[in-house]
């Protein structure tokens, strides 16, 4: 899933999302896909003469020689800012399942810093479907209008 692009991903997540309800994901987990960058992990790696702190999450920067001062979070915003509003509160069902039927609580956390960190924020103020139809529309409008001033 990590090798969708934005569209990719959100045209595919529907069917990993009904997949992973029905328990019929052996490799996939698009729980992770939509949690990760929300929350940080930090990790004790020891070494022969010290012991490294490692984060990876919200705070860690990605790749800074590339990207500079992106952080995982500001990727993660970026990569799911794709859903509609509709979509979106989908997302949040399945997140909110998915943390209420954990019977480990592992998940708990991350989920939760999702949700509160964007998804429930976008299930309410993402643009609608109706908004991105509407928009196609006038824009083809457009187009055939430019189309027809021409020839």
């Amino acid at each position: 899933m990590c090798f969708f692009s934005e569209g990719g991903f959100r045209y595919f997540l529907p069917a990993y999302l009904v997949a992973d309800l029905r328990g019929q994901l052996s490799r996939a987990e698009p729980l992770f896909h939509l949690t990760h960058g929300f929350s940080d992990i930090t990790v004790q790696a020891p070494t022969k003469t010290r012991v490294f702190l490692l984060t990876s999450g919200k705070s860690t920067l990605v790749n800074p020689r590339r990207y500079g001062a992106l952080r995982f979070c500001d990727s993660a915003r970026y990569r799911l800012s794709v859903f509609t509003r509709e979509e979106a509160a989908a997302i949040v069902a399945y997140l909110t399942y998915k943390r209420d039927h954990d019977p480990d609580s592992l998940g708990r956390e991350p989920i939760d810093a999702a949700l509160s960190g964007f998804w429930l924020a976008r299930a309410q103020a993402a643009p609608p479907a109706e908004e991105l139809r509407r928009h196609i529309r006038e824009q083809e409008e457009y187009l055939a209008a430019i189309r027809a001033d021409r020839g």
